[in-house]
């Protein structure tokens, strides 16, 4: 409920030096992250993003849930922590959803997802990269 209701407040335009997140754990920034609306503009999300680094996030799912927020919309300074993300890390809970978030920003997305993964793909798993060829296509 308080990672919800500091989503909440940021939706509603406080800044995010301003929220209580103090102590949180990985779930309570995974819910406020996913609590965010759909679409930001990229001036609040380099509100979120320089007052919490959250493109330089140490934590897997931290970063993954950033990320996904960041590039749904198209959040071009979050780009070099996806491209890191995507050719470091290879489990596909991960790598699939964000190649599909990027695919589907169209032409944005695409370029850097072909780009990405031209890089990525030698070093996943045969299931991951059959997985992410299936996206790509």
């Amino acid at each position: 409920a308080a990672a919800e209701a500091q989503a909440n407040a940021f939706a509603g335009g406080a800044a995010a030096s301003t929220l209580r997140v103090q102590g949180w754990t990985t779930q309570e920034w995974q819910r406020f992250l996913t609590s965010l609306p759909q679409s930001l503009p990229a001036a609040r999300l380099a509100d979120l993003d320089r007052t919490f680094r959250l493109s330089e996030a140490g934590n897997s799912e931290i970063l993954f849930a950033w990320l996904q927020v960041a590039l749904r919309n198209r959040y071009e300074p979050a780009v070099p922590a996806a491209e890191r993300f995507l050719t470091g890390m290879g489990r596909r809970k991960f790598v699939a959803p964000l190649f599909r978030t990027l695919w589907g920003q169209d032409e944005w997305g695409r370029a850097h997802a072909r780009r990405i993964y031209a890089a990525a793909r030698p070093g996943y798993h045969s299931v991951t990269s059959g997985t992410v060829d299936d996206i790509v296509r």
